[in-house]
C-alpha cells in the first residue's frame, strides 16, 4: 500500500503528539516545568503539522499563519527546553538570536505568500529555515556531550544532524524542481524529509527523557551524598560538643584553681592581721580564765553572789565566738571545695569579706564606710567565687594609696537594689587608673602594681560572667576609682 502524503504527514503529527504525551505522563510526578514546556512545544508542533497536511481542507489563513506560529512557538519551547539542561551557563543571547531569526523569517514567509502570491519561494525558505535552525539541537546536544558523556546527548546530537540534513535536502530537491504545481506531490525529496521528521522526533524525545532522568538521578545522588556529609558533620558536631563540654569543665576547674591561688597569694596580710585580731579575744580568755580561777581558790568567796564570775564567763563566751566567727570565715573563704550553687544573702557576704579584710585595713590607715541595703538581696550562686570578687576589689582599692598620698584614706563599699540586679560599689579616693592603662584593665596577667600578678580583675569579670553579672569601673587621676558589679538577684520561691 502506497500512502499519500498529506497521510504520511498526518502520521508524522501523531507522532508528535503520541511521543510527548507519553512523555508527560511518563514525568507528571516529577512536577517540572521544563517538562511540561518541552511536551506543550511538541503539542504545538504537532497541530502545526496537522494543519500543515490540511490545505484545501482548512481556511488558508489557518494553512499559512496559524500553522506557521505554531511550528515556531514549538520549536522555541523545545528549544528553551534544552536550553535549560545549559544553565547556569547563560543563554540569553541564544534567545535573543532565536527571536530575532524567528520574527525575521514570518515576516519574509507572510511577505512571499500574502504578498507576492510565491508558493515555491516560501516552501524553499520555510525548509531552508528550519534546516538552519533544528541544527542548534546538535549544538545543544555537543555542549551537553562536552560536559558530560551521556546517551541522551548523543542521541539529540544524530537528531539534530538528521533532521537538519533532510530539511536541507527537502529544500534543495525544491529548488532543483525550479516550481511547485503541487505541494503534496510524491518526490525523494519529500519522502527524505518524512522519513527525517518521524527519526528526528523520536530521538529528539528519547534524549529529552534519558538527559532528564539522568539529571534526575545525579540530583538524587548528589542530595544522598549530602545528607551523608550532612549526617557526618551532625556526628562531628556531636563529638565537638563532648569535646567542648569537657574543655568547660575544665575552664571551671582551672578558674576554681585560679581562685584558690589567687586567695593563697593575697593571705599573707590577711594573716598576719587576723593573727593581731585573734590575739585580743585569746587575751580575754586568758585573763578571764585567770580571775575565775583566782576566785575559785578563794574559799572567802561566795560564788552564788559574786559578780566577778558572771563578767569573766560573759566575757570568755563572748571572745571566744568572736574567735570562732574569724576562724570560720576564713575556713569558709579560703576553703578548697568543688564549685557548689547555693541562695545567700548578698549583704551577708559583704560582712564576712569585711570583717576579714578590716584589720589590715585599719593597720593601713584606711576609713571604711559601709553602706549596705537595708533588706535581704537574695544572690544565687557559687559564695566562694563571689566572695573573691570583693576581696579583689578590696584589696584593689586599699592599694590605690601611694606612698606620697596626702588626706584621709578612704574605701567605700556600698549595696544597692537596682532594677532587679544586686549593685555593689566599691570605691576608693586614691590616685586612680591611667587612661592607657584602662583598655587593658580586665586582661590576664596585666598589671600596673609592682607586685600584682594580674589575675585578680581578669579572674572577677570571669566569675561575674559565669554568674550573669557585670562589672564597669570610672576611674579619674588623683581623684579614685569606683568599681560597679550588678548580678541578677534570684528568685525565691
Amino acid at each position: 500500500m502506497i500512502l499519500d502524503t498529506q497521510t504520511t504527514i498526518f502520521m508524522t503529527s501523531f507522532v508528535y503528539l503520541m511521543l510527548h504525551g507519553a512523555i508527560w505522563l511518563a514525568l507528571k510526578e516529577y512536577r517540572s516545568d521544563q517538562v511540561k514546556l518541552w511536551c506543550a512545544s511538541g503539542i504545538f508542533s504537532g497541530v502545526a503539522v496537522a494543519f500543515l497536511a490540511m490545505r484545501g481542507h482548512v481556511p488558508e489563513f489557518v494553512f499559512l499563519y496559524v500553522a506557521q506560529l505554531l511550528m515556531l512557538l514549538g520549536n522555541w519551547g523545545r528549544m528553551v527546553a534544552l536550553r535549560m539542561y545549559l544553565l547556569p551557563d547563560p543563554q540569553n543571547r541564544s534567545y535573543l538570536v532565536y527571536n530575532l531569526a524567528c520574527g525575521l523569517y514570518f515576516i519574509l514567509f507572510v511577505y512571499l505568500m500574502a504578498v507576492l502570491q510565491a508558493d515555491w519561494e516560501a516552501l524553499i525558505l520555510f525548509n531552508a529555515f528550519y534546516a538552519v535552525l533544528c541544527f542548534d539541537y546538535f549544538r545543544i546536544g555537543l555542549k551537553l556531550h562536552r560536559k558530560s558523556e551521556s546517551l541522551g546527548a548523543t542521541l539529540l546530537m544524530w537528531g539534530g544532524l538528521i533532521l537538519s540534513i533532510t530539511l536541507g535536502l527537502r529544500a534543495i530537491g525544491v529548488v532543483i524542481a525550479g516550481t511547485i504545481d503541487d505541494l503534496y506531490s510524491h518526490s525523494w525529496h519529500q519522502a527524505v524529509m518524512v522519513f527525517g521528521q518521524f527519526s528526528s522526533i523520536t530521538l529528539f524525545n528519547i534524549s529529552f527523557l534519558r538527559i532528564f532522568l539522568e539529571r534526575s538521578e545525579q540530583k538524587k545522588l548528589a542530595v544522598n551524598k549530602e545528607l551523608i556529609l550532612t549526617n557526618e558533620r551532625a556526628e562531628e558536631m556531636r563529638r565537638n560538643g563532648l569535646n567542648l563540654k569537657q574543655l568547660l569543665e575544665e575552664r571551671e576547674e582551672i578558674i576554681r584553681h585560679l581562685t584558690l591561688f589567687n586567695k593563697t597569694a593575697g593571705m599573707g596580710a590577711l594573716v598576719a592581721s587576723l593573727a593581731h585580731e585573734l590575739n585580743q579575744p585569746l587575751t580575754v580568755i586568758q585573763t578571764n580564765a585567770g580571775m575565775i580561777e583566782l576566785v575559785l581558790n578563794d574559799h572567802e568567796a561566795k560564788l552564788n553572789k559574786d559578780t566577778r564570775i558572771d563578767k569573766a564567763l560573759t566575757g570568755l563566751r563572748t571572745a571566744n565566738q568572736r574567735a570562732a566567727t574569724i576562724i570560720t570565715t576564713l575556713r569558709n573563704m579560703f576553703g578548697q571545695g568543688s564549685k557548689a550553687i547555693s541562695v545567700f544573702d548578698f549583704n551577708e557576704l559583704a560582712k564576712d569579706v569585711l570583717l576579714l579584710c578590716q584589720p589590715a585595713l585599719q593597720k593601713q590607715g584606711i576609713e571604711v564606710q559601709v553602706q549596705l541595703y537595708p533588706l535581704v538581696l537574695p544572690l544565687s550562686g557559687d559564695k566562694s567565687q563571689l566572695q573573691q570578687v570583693l576581696l579583689n576589689l578590696i584589696t584593689n582599692a586599699s592599694e590605690a594609696f601611694g606612698p606620697a598620698f596626702e588626706g584621709v584614706k578612704k574605701v567605700t563599699v556600698q549595696t544597692d537594689l537596682v532594677n532587679e540586679r544586686i549593685a555593689l560599689t566599691v570605691a576608693d579616693n586614691g590616685s586612680g587608673i591611667a587612661p592607657e592603662a584602662e583598655a587593658v584593665v580586665f586582661e590576664l596577667l596585666r598589671t600596673t602594681k609592682e607586685t600584682g600578678m594580674g589575675i585578680g580583675l581578669w579572674l572577677s569579670k570571669t566569675i561575674l560572667d559565669a554568674h550573669q553579672g557585670n562589672i564597669s569601673f570610672t576611674s579619674r587621676l588623683n581623684q579614685g576609682t569606683q568599681f560597679v558589679v550588678t548580678l541578677p538577684v534570684a528568685v525565691q520561691t
